[in-house]
């Protein structure tokens, strides 16, 4: 299992490897900063493959209440979106995931996988739009095998638009925009419902304290 060291953002990028501009980079930091919170570090990525990702950490705050974990580096790469989607501006993408304020982030803790497995997602699905020469994008979702630790059940996700930001658009130019999802982890039955339906309606079941990553949370399939 990698663990990350936390460095500021900008030491050590490999060349040959998808990544922003210097340019590009300051623009997606500054959205990042302006649309959901403020931060001063990072995980950084020692190894890529392909694209570099480094995530941001964006402690609590009074009027958000959790951590907010950012991708930075998923983006600089374009997906193979369908050739009827070409023209929208869906072919880049960053992802997020919200933590409740007393996660644990320090190395030590990493270690552990209980504590690690939200930072493993977003970097697994990240990643797999590339490695599947696809796309990913609002409401779709991706099921597991086997659940993301043995301290939870879940074992899938959602993509939704952030649920606590005025915005989740960056762009860099005119043709060349990034969007920001949010990682919501599912349980199966929750998979299904979605399957069966659309995110749309299992998103109705949701209040915003069932979008913060928590292991064992009940489904709100259970509770319909």
């Amino acid at each position: 299992m990698n663990i990350f060291n936390i460095f500021r953002r900008g030491v050590g990028k490999e060349s040959d490897v998808y990544d922003y501009s210097e340019e590009e980079a300051d623009k997606v930091e500054s959205f990042i900063s302006e649309h959901f919170g403020h931060f001063d570090s990072v995980f950084h990525e020692f190894a890529s493959d392909e694209i570099h990702i480094d995530i941001c950490i964006i402690p609590p705050t009074n009027e958000r209440n959790f951590i907010t974990l950012v991708t930075m580096g998923m983006g600089a790469k374009k997906m193979n979106v369908p050739s009827d989607m070409k023209d929208q501006p869906r072919s880049r993408a960053e992802l997020l995931i919200c933590l409740p304020p007393d996660w644990p982030l320090s190395k030590d803790s990493l270690e552990e996988g209980k504590w690690y497995w939200p930072i493993y997602l977003l970097k697994k699905l990240a990643r797999l739009p590339f490695g599947e020469n696809s796309w990913i994008g609002y409401g779709h979702s991706i099921e597991f095998g086997e659940p993301f630790d043995e301290s939870t059940q879940q074992k899938g996700a959602m993509l939704v638009n952030p649920q606590f930001a005025d915005s989740n658009q960056c762009s860099l130019t005119k043709r060349k925009v990034i969007n920001f999802y949010q990682i919501i982890p599912l349980y199966k039955e929750e998979m299904d419902f979605k399957m069966e339906h659309d995110a749309e309606e299992l998103l109705k079941f949701f209040t915003k304290e069932d979008m913060i990553v928590n292991p064992i949370r009940k489904s709100v399939q259970t509770q319909k």
